[in-house]
């Protein structure tokens, strides 16, 4: 019995972790941040209805003009912090609520001469020249054929309208996008243009599906470049997975009468819903209907659906259960990134082309 504990103990001793946790998972100040960050979320979804009501409450009382209102803004935006608060919404669609709300106070004040003090010369400027060049009522310049004064003067216009914005922005405790808009501009208006499209583009499902793909081939490449591996491959994977549902969903009623032909261990549930497949029903539905072409080198003929579902395979690494039944005690390795990298390159290649001539947008061959 001694000797069976012993062996137990020694057994622990040589088999202890090989790969070192970050100390900030579990030193005492990393819990604490957890449990704050927990809380947070636990009240934004405790005054979310409260918050609710009262922004309603107030777009019923308040009938014209409501888009200009500072106290309707005020609520709007306490909102769309609880929705945040509560991990709702995302926060590219937080700061398009948000900055939407400010920026409808802030165009009410322009339209109502508010910041005439600091346009009227600039506004007047731009007039005389106007006149000067005898431009009608309903004309205008494209604005590379502008004169080069009048394009001074339009810039002054739009980086005075800025600042009052960003002041806008303070003024309603927005501080973090006052200095976003302020510093990095373009930063400000990518978030807020992915917010729109949140809201707005929800459904157009193609076009979002290619956004995620080249987000995945980004986030893959950055973590190669961390040697975080087994998160590259992961992500190469999730992207394959992408480009086959946007080829699917392109010939939908192909891919539909495809799928149900297919055996049963992958024949989908929903054969007129390619989003809800599995990978390896993706992967046949494209090897059958040809839109995965054989790859050839010197050497060999690689099949499309192979490679494939080698990546899949890597990828599916990615399960605890899977890795230990197959390839305990290893790690996902450089090599593996690059064979990974290789499968994704070459079937994206063979692939995007075919997407975009079947959009029948014109662009480039190997762009999504």
């Amino acid at each position: 019995m001694a000797d069976r504990a012993e062996d137990s103990m020694i057994k622990r001793k040589l088999l202890k972790p090989l790969t070192r946790r970050r100390l900030s998972m579990r030193d005492r100040n990393g819990i604490l941040r957890a449990l704050e960050r927990l809380d947070i979320r636990a009240i934004g979804q405790d005054i979310l209805p409260e918050v609710v009501e009262a922004f309603s409450a107030t777009r019923r009382s308040r009938k014209t003009d409501s888009w200009k209102d500072p106290t309707r803004a005020r609520q709007f935006i306490a909102l769309a912090l609880a929705l945040r608060a509560s991990r709702r919404i995302s926060r590219q669609e937080f700061v398009f609520y948000a900055s939407s709300a400010v920026e409808g106070v802030h165009e009410g004040r322009c339209m109502g001469g508010e910041n005439d003090d600091d346009l009227r010369e600039i506004r007047e400027g731009m007039a005389a020249i106007e006149r000067k060049y005898q431009l009608g009522a309903d004309e205008y310049w494209p604005t590379r054929e502008a004169p080069k004064e009048y394009q001074r003067l339009s810039q002054q216009y739009s980086s005075v309208l800025d600042k009052c914005f960003i002041r806008a922005l303070r003024e309603f405790g927005l501080d973090e996008f006052a200095a976003l808009k302020e510093n990095a501009p373009s930063e400000f208006e990518r978030l807020r243009e992915r917010g729109r499209r949140a809201l707005h583009h929800a459904s157009d499902i193609i076009p979002a599906l290619k956004d995620i793909v080249v987000q995945y081939e980004v986030d893959a490449s950055r973590a190669a470049s961390a040697s975080a591996y087994s998160a590259a491959v992961t992500l190469l994977g999730a992207g394959l997975e992408g480009l086959l549902l946007i080829r699917c969903l392109r010939s939908s009623r192909k891919a539909q009468v495809i799928a149900e032909s297919l055996p049963r261990r992958v024949r989908p549930r929903s054969p007129s819903e390619p989003a809800t497949w599995t990978f390896e029903t993706l992967i046949e539905t494209c090897q059958k209907a040809r839109w995965l072409p054989p790859v050839s080198t010197s050497i060999a003929e690689y099949r499309g659906a192979g490679l494939a579902h080698l990546l899949r395979e890597i990828r599916n690494f990615v399960h605890p259960a899977r890795r230990v039944r197959e390839r305990p005690w290893s790690e996902v390795d450089e090599e593996d990134y690059h064979d990974a990298e290789a499968i994704y390159t070459i079937l994206r290649s063979r692939m995007v082309g075919k997407i975009d001539r079947i959009d029948g947008s014109g662009g480039p061959r190997d762009s999504l």
